[in-house]
């Protein structure tokens, strides 16, 4: 963690103070892994208890340093586990431990500023380096106990907005190491109908809704999009997250401008909505009350996930129907996250994708093992042969959104 005291050392420099903060502490973390804590012993458990990173943090894993040796140490630890819990009972993951230690972080540096957003010269000091991004807007707006103070951010946005066009940073935060290399997968997915070997059938059927849904996003008009903000939007689900409005943006190039003024009205809606006062604060007749407090809030759905998520669970339904085998030419048909949900769903089906991960599992530690021993001094000099590249296959086994649904690279 970062050392802070207080609202006035969180602005120094312009931009959200949370996000800058909390992609120091991320990249701290994720050196630190790299320099001792994958062989630490607690961080290794608590490694396997997840079976691994999220597909975010697994990537930039793979693009560190010295990635294939740590992570063909690393993942021998963890398959053992993913063998463990498949043949066992189904019991829930640990959040990604990269994940946990980013939201610890950017709670704590939010609520050191809102601690302090109300002493002597925060404030204007806020206005001049721009404050916080939409999306801890929006984390702000949901610590109770700072009210007021998430009401004077909210205001604050609409006033500096009032003047300029807001900017991808301020809707979506930033920065997004990982927008660049999720473009290059989806651009690389395969056609549809065909599964390459290595890839999971539901990751890639969701990562291809999601690129429908991206392109059906970037592509509105900008009449349309007026014409949506038009119609309250925020109550109809168009509101992206920040990785989806990145990546429209990146799919959408003619579209930006459009994209992000809509975007900007529907996330102002909902911040509106977010610092409300309680009903039973706003007077007027008692008797209406009721009635407006049960009227909806504007839907922070985003549209890209919810179509991706609802793709999955229906490729995931018809994996129920399908006896489990594996496909030909040895290509894997569930990641180890999806067989464990089909599991959960139903126990019989689930069972059966079970054991052929198993066999899976015990296939790839071998490999594992074999391409430890070829990194050691004493063997150095081996020939490589596939085992090299067992890390990237172990991580796509995991989870298969690690290369964005689709099969892992070839080399080493």
């Amino acid at each position: 963690m970062l050392a802070l005291g207080s609202a006035a050392e969180l602005l120094t420099r312009p931009g959200c103070p949370v996000c800058r903060y909390a992609a120091e502490a991320s990249d701290r973390y994720l050196a630190w892994f790299a320099l001792e804590a994958h062989a630490d012993p607690v961080t290794v458990t608590r490694w396997c208890a997840s079976l691994g990173a999220c597909a975010r943090h697994t990537r930039r894993l793979m693009g560190q340093s010295g990635a294939a040796a740590r992570l063909t140490a690393g993942y021998r630890y963890v398959l053992q586990a993913a063998q463990e819990r498949l043949a066992g009972r189904g019991t829930r993951l640990a959040a990604c431990p990269a994940c946990e230690h980013d939201e610890a972080s950017a709670r704590r540096v939010l609520e050191i500023l809102l601690d302090g957003i109300s002493e002597t010269g925060i404030q204007g000091r806020y206005l001049e380096v721009g404050g916080l991004c939409v999306p801890h807007m929006r984390a702000a707006c949901r610590v109770r106990s700072h009210r007021h103070a998430a009401a004077w951010v909210v205001q604050s946005m609409d006033a500096s907005t009032a003047d300029h066009r807001p900017s991808l940073d301020l809707l979506a935060g930033g920065p997004d190491y990982d927008a660049d290399e999720r473009a290059r997968l989806r651009a690389a997915l395969p056609p549809g109908g065909r599964l390459p070997a290595g890839a999971c059938l539901v990751c890639l059927t969701a990562a291809r809704a999601e690129l429908a849904g991206l392109a059906r996003t970037a592509g509105i008009s900008s009449d349309r999009l007026a014409e949506a903000a038009a119609r309250d939007a925020p109550r109809q689900g168009l509101c992206l997250c920040a990785g989806h409005l990145r990546d429209a943006a990146l799919v959408g190039d003619g579209h930006v401008a459009a994209l992000l003024a809509w975007q900007a009205e529907v996330q102002a809606a909902g911040l509106a909505w977010l610092v409300r006062p309680p009903v039973w604060r706003r007077g007027g007749n008692p008797a209406g009350w009721l009635r407006r407090g049960h009227s909806s809030a504007p839907s922070d759905e985003c549209p890209v996930c919810l179509g991706r998520k609802r793709a999955a669970w229906q490729e995931l339904q018809r994996c129920r129907a399908v006896p489990q085998a594996p496909a030909r030419g040895g290509a894997q048909m569930l990641c180890v996250r999806h067989v464990l949900a089909l599991r959960a769903a139903d126990p019989v089906a689930g069972r059966a994708a079970a054991a052929i991960a198993v066999k899976r599992a015990g296939t790839l530690t071998g490999e594992l093992a074999e391409a430890f021993r070829k990194g050691t001094w004493a063997f150095r000099r081996e020939s490589r042969g596939t085992e090299a590249n067992a890390w990237r296959r172990a991580a796509a086994f995991l989870d298969g959104g690690v290369f964005g649904g689709g099969p892992p690279p070839e080399q080493p």
